[in-house]
């Protein structure tokens, strides 16, 4: 890539000569400005490995949305609480990738292995492999977010497979302050950022339990088992730049089991979920394409089965991937 600030670099040298400063010294210092690619490898290992408490806001479809989040890292292992502090009350515990959700107007909690990343993380793969997708363009301004001064860098995707990003990365810590996802207008579909942030204090063991007494409170484990749809007999067509991560099969409530197949090209995500067909679910009734967000759906029937592929990715690239699921009932090798 080229060197960040390169110009700046320059103007530097020059103005030192006239001071009758040392050049090598000044070009040290240069070498120490991060580049797009460090940034982005250090607010992911940031929003895993450090302390932080704050609030956040989550713009979607006009709508906003605001959360509490509580992160403890802790001999190798990670704890947090997320708060619902819109709509119906809920709150989110998870140690590592196994997370409670609980539900108080229903005195209900649900439990699930999770493996997609949530905000402040956001990578699933690394920087190097992102590259191959993506140009990161480090802007020479900074900015402020939530009263913290950051590094904004655009993420531009090469081809019409994914969407570009926007965010802002503290300067002082390495966190993810700040995210968009837009179109391919430049249009933002979502926007997520802190408003309030404490980094680096120590997490007691309260601030991360739930907001209510959770006695008598019914418990669903929803166990996920990993299976292989290629075995039976589901193949599908994979856009460039994108691998499976994933093949499960979930449980959802109402005795539901469903394949989930995740594909990701590191940064953005697209789910293929395939189900038995039931007339009496609203969402097998949601035939072809809609929108939630940056969140683009593709639902339709395919024989006694319902297939619906999400992703965020452009919608031609979502119905390209639905379009391409074929049954074939037996081993099949792409």
């Amino acid at each position: 890539m080229t060197p960040v600030f390169q110009s700046l670099s320059r103007i530097g040298v020059a103005f030192a000569l006239v001071l009758g400063v040392q050049v090598t010294a000044l070009g040290q210092q240069a070498q120490t400005e991060p580049s797009a690619a460090m940034l982005l490898q250090q607010a992911q290992q940031a929003a895993k490995t450090q302390n932080y408490q704050g609030t956040f806001a989550h713009q979607r479809n006009g709508e906003l949305r605001s959360f509490r989040l509580t992160h403890r890292f802790s001999d190798g292992q990670e704890f947090e609480r997320l708060e619902v502090l819109s709509d119906s009350p809920r709150e989110y515990l998870r140690h590592n990738d196994w997370v409670q959700c609980l539900i108080p107007d229903q005195k209900l909690i649900v439990s699930e292995q999770q493996q997609q990343e949530r905000f402040p993380a956001m990578l699933m793969g690394s920087v190097p492999e992102l590259s191959q997708h993506y140009d990161f363009l480090l802007q020479g301004k900074k900015a402020r977010v939530a009263g913290r001064s950051c590094h904004l860098i655009s993420i531009v995707p090469k081809d019409d497979h994914r969407p570009a990003y926007k965010v802002c990365i503290d300067q002082q810590t390495g966190l993810l302050l700040e995210a968009q996802i837009h179109d391919q207008n430049g249009a933002v579909l979502e926007h997520m950022a802190f408003t309030q942030l404490q980094m680096g204090q120590p997490i007691p063991d309260e601030a991360l339990q739930a907001s209510w007494s959770t006695e008598g409170w019914r418990v669903v484990e929803l166990h996920n088992r990993p299976i292989d749809l290629k075995s039976l007999g589901w193949i599908h067509r994979a856009p460039p730049g994108y691998r499976v991560v994933a093949e499960i099969e979930r449980q959802f409530r109402g005795d539901r089991q469903v394949g989930q197949l995740i594909l990701t090209d590191g940064l953005a995500t697209i789910s293929i979920f395939i189900e038995p067909y039931q007339e009496n679910l609203s969402h097998h009734q949601m035939k072809g394409a809609t929108r939630s967000g940056a969140v683009n759906l593709y639902g339709k029937r395919h024989d006694g089965y319902w297939v619906m592929v999400a992703g965020e990715a452009p919608a031609t690239t979502v119905r390209q991937v639905a379009d391409s699921i074929v049954q074939t009932g037996v081993l099949h090798s792409r």
